[in-house]
């Protein structure tokens, strides 16, 4: 007899929109909430007009630590990302002294779910 025989779960996509079509004007800088993560392994889609400076900064339990940073070129960019902590946050920097650049983020949070949950 299995020890899993009635604990039968699965890793499925949770797909979070954390911005539409954002406009980050000229030296701005914006921070996302985000939910907290179930699962640590975690992917975002990144759409821009311009390049975006990008920091995943997580909550240690007494302040937020930048844990991951990516400088996301014009157009569409995957970033798969792991964290250590359930909380954290995006910040969007726009580095450009003189043009603004718009911006969409989807964040992939997997999450587990049970085999009769799924349909």
């Amino acid at each position: 007899m299995s020890l899993y025989y009635d604990v039968q779960k699965i890793v499925v996509p949770r797909i979070v929109h954390l911005a539409r079509e954002m406009n980050l004007g000229a030296g701005q800088v914006v921070e996302l909430d985000c939910p907290r993560a179930t699962l640590l392994n975690i992917a975002f889609r990144i759409r821009t007009t311009g390049i975006v400076n990008l920091f995943v900064e997580e909550y240690n339990g007494q302040e937020w630590e930048t844990t991951g940073r990516l400088e996301v070129e014009e157009g569409e960019t995957v970033w798969h990302h792991i964290l250590k902590q359930p909380c954290f946050r995006l910040r969007l920097a726009n580095p450009s002294p003189a043009g603004a650049v718009e911006v969409s983020i989807d964040a992939n949070l997997p999450c587990l779910k049970e085999l009769g949950e799924i349909k």
